[in-house]
């Protein structure tokens, strides 16, 4: 028989629910609500002290006597209002050096928020930082259960084209799941579907005691451009350089070793930032061409819509280079034109020019690459050119022959994500429970 919804705030029995948790279900009233990443939660499911409902004045016994109010002075001017803009001008002067500093570089804000299930569960902690000029960029930091005193090891992942939220990339729905994901990009715009693969590994490293933390790409929904903006993968490179700046400042962290994830061009970020950087033990490159991404979009787009579209979009990718500039969208077959279309021109000029094959030489900590076995952008033939570009060690995973660039299979008999915030997806499970020992075995190197 269904229960009914309760009516009055768990910590305050008098006071009327304002919300329901999230995870458990209890009624909360406005002062104990506690708004997190993943929807509303009370002050037990996360933590936060529970607020006290306003009451009177109480003074205990032997306590000093409380200060008179203030009262006017003979020139009819009270006596606070001097201090009081003082304040003012304090504020207003630390407001004004926290946007200069916004402006000046990729830099670290405070946690806003903290969202905890049950003990000796995994903790997720809500964060932000300031990236590349200005964007402000949520995050969640995923925790596993830690003894008082202890640090954890931790993966940073790197979005990559079309992810939608720091949960992970859109769905590889074929016949355009690549052009799904670079209009996604270039766009903004959410042509596809979300796929929370970034959160189902930071649920696996944690069961492992591996620490995570996955954040919103610039220019999506949750982390827009400021206006007059366009993107950059220079700015995206920075953006996750200041996002390994605020793991080096988490004390549950104690600045310990980080291995970095990235998939398609975000593992290409996560090579030129593991690259003379000592902290980095381990990179992982999930689904990773070895080739220009102009030529990977190209052929993908010969499979699914024929060798004309094809020409066409390396025709419009020539002028590009040799120009700076893309041809009108309307001179372009209509399944490519948003991709052009969107003002983006230096950034997809950057992007097409993009081959992991030039990054990962210049990578001195072992190499992971994992593909699917059912993708057809990224084949054996990319992850053996890869592989004989790896500079110190590497290796290579492959998943299910069903798998797609998402380590995604088609239907179900696989453990997925029980979490209620995301969709459930069926995720190759082997593949995944071989990643995180593969990283668990280099953070402890």
């Amino acid at each position: 028989m269904a229960t009914a919804a309760p009516t009055t705030c768990v910590n305050h029995r008098r006071r009327p629910r304002a919300a329901t948790c999230g995870a458990c279900g209890n009624g909360v009233c406005a002062d104990c609500v506690v708004r997190t990443g993943v929807g509303i939660k009370c002050p037990n499911c996360t933590g936060v002290k529970a607020a006290r409902p306003a009451k009177a004045a109480r003074v205990d016994a032997g306590a000093a006597p409380a200060a008179p109010k203030a009262a006017s002075s003979g020139t009819g001017r009270k006596r606070w209002a001097l201090p009081v803009a003082l304040g003012g001008v304090v504020v207003l002067a630390v407001a004004a050096f926290g946007l200069a500093s916004r402006d000046s570089g990729p830099t670290v804000t405070e946690e806003v928020g903290v969202a905890g299930p049950a003990a000796g569960a995994p903790t997720e902690r809500q964060s932000e930082f300031v990236g590349a000029g200005g964007v402000r960029i949520a995050g969640t930091l995923t925790l596993p259960p830690l003894e008082e005193g202890r640090a954890a090891p931790a993966v940073l992942l790197v979005p990559g084209l079309g992810a939608l939220d720091r949960n992970g990339p859109v769905a590889a729905d074929p016949p355009d799941a690549l052009r799904d994901a670079l209009v996604t990009t270039v766009t903004g715009l959410e042509v596809a579907t979300p796929n929370p693969l970034f959160r189902d590994l930071s649920e696996s490293l944690a069961r492992e005691g591996i620490a995570s933390f996955r954040y919103d790409k610039r220019g999506t929904k949750p982390s827009p451009l400021r206006d007059g903006q366009k993107l950059s993968f220079d700015d995206e490179v920075a953006d996750a350089r200041a996002a390994l700046d605020l793991l080096s400042k988490r004390a549950e962290l104690g600045g310990g070793p980080i291995v970095l994830l990235g998939q398609d061009t975000g593992a290409v970020v996560a090579m030129r930032l593991a690259a003379g950087n000592a902290r980095v033990k381990g990179v992982v490159a999930v689904s990773t061409p070895a080739r220009p991404m102009g030529e990977v979009f190209a052929v993908d787009l010969a499979r699914s819509r024929g060798p004309a579209v094809a020409d066409a979009f390396r025709a419009a990718t020539a002028t590009l280079a040799a120009t700076g500039t893309a041809p009108p969208a309307d001179t372009l077959p209509e399944v490519i034109r948003p991709i052009f279309g969107a003002g983006q021109d230096a950034y997809l000029k950057a992007l097409f020019a993009l081959d992991a094959t030039a990054d990962v030489g210049r990578v001195a900590v072992p190499v992971l690459q994992v593909r699917g076995g059912a993708d057809p952008a990224v084949t054996a033939a990319d992850t053996d050119r890869l592989s004989a570009s790896v500079r110190q060690s590497g290796q290579v995973m492959v998943g299910s022959s069903q798998a797609d660039r998402n380590l995604t299979l088609p239907s179900g008999g696989h453990e997925h994500s029980s979490s209620a915030a995301a969709p459930t997806i069926p995720r190759d499970t082997d593949v995944r429970a071989a990643l995180t020992s593969w990283v668990k075995v280099q953070l402890a190197s």
